[in-house]
């Protein structure tokens, strides 16, 4: 190119140049592309680290309820009870119901055990019939990331390809299902999770922030043998809590993060038997004649 009355641009073909003779095919795209590959794989590593996740950590399990969990005097005159908490905050697939693990006992128990069979596994046996009532509690942290690129200072080959990232809530379902010895469903009863978050934000901003929930639901079971009687466990029921969100995905790349968190900040599960038991019944052995009618 000429440039009468000014400097040539860098790399611009001036007379004495050989005007692009002996460029190949890989150096004609180096040149064209090369900054512009640069800043995507840039934005491409950036959004590897988002999918670097430790599938669990450790949560906080300081509180002073862990000092009662043999006093089971305190329950005298309790019918039924038990708390579960998680030990460990996971990170959660989406678009796929997970079962919650609440498999640390806190507090004392009675007709009721905190069962946990396996790392990421824990939920409620119940141990008497009767009506039941379970509460839980949590906290999900969670996020859909994307990930857009655009030309920027010029047409696109020649300009600068630029990432744009957009962030977008989650909508978490939370359902508690009660089972029976054999595994079979006998109840269970769904909660939406809705967001106030301003959808595809720039910015990470409250995205991620934790949400807390709270979930209850009161059931029936057909009366139970004995706890000591050894044909008692076919006939206890199971309550597990169960996640499943949907992300909202926008971008050429996309992710999204969901995270429930454990500890006994954040999270509970607990059953309380309402007491069968009558007391206070007053009632007189014999009852007097009330004389004739009419």
């Amino acid at each position: 190119m000429t440039t009468p009355g000014g400097s040539a641009p860098d790399g611009a073909w001036q007379l004495a140049s050989s005007f692009g003779q002996g460029m190949d095919e890989a150096s004609v795209m180096e040149a064209t592309t090369g900054a512009a590959r640069a800043n995507m794989l840039e934005a491409v590593a950036k959004y590897a680290l988002h999918l670097q996740q430790q599938n669990a950590t450790r949560a906080d399990l300081m509180d002073g309820q862990n000092g009662l969990k043999s006093r089971l005097e305190l329950l005298a005159d309790v019918s039924g009870y038990g708390t579960a908490v998680m030990a460990y905050n996971w990170d959660l697939p989406d678009s796929t119901w997970c079962a919650i693990p609440f498999d640390t006992q806190l507090g004392p128990v009675k007709g009721v055990s905190v069962t946990a069979p396996s790392t990421g596994v824990g939920y409620l046996t119940l141990k008497r019939g009767g009506l039941w009532r379970v509460d839980a509690q949590f906290a999900i942290t969670g996020y859909s990331m994307g990930v857009t690129w655009f030309w920027s200072g010029g047409s696109p080959g020649m300009g600068v390809l630029v990432p744009l990232y957009t962030y977008s809530p989650i909508f978490p379902k939370v359902m508690f299902e009660v089972l029976d010895a054999n595994g079979d469903l006998i109840s269970a009863q769904q909660f939406d999770m809705v967001s106030d978050l301003q959808l595809n934000a720039q910015g990470l901003g409250y995205q991620n922030a934790p949400r807390s929930g709270a979930f209850s639901k009161t059931f029936v079971v057909e009366d139970m043998p004995d706890e000591g009687d050894p044909a008692a466990p076919d006939h206890w029921v199971h309550v597990r809590m169960s996640i499943r969100y949907s992300p909202i995905y926008t971008g050429t790349l996309n992710a999204t993060m969901c995270k429930v968190l454990g500890g006994t900040k954040y999270s509970s599960l607990s059953a309380t038997r309402w007491s069968r038991d009558s007391t206070h019944i007053n009632y007189a052995d014999e009852v007097p004649d009330g004389g004739d009618l009419g």
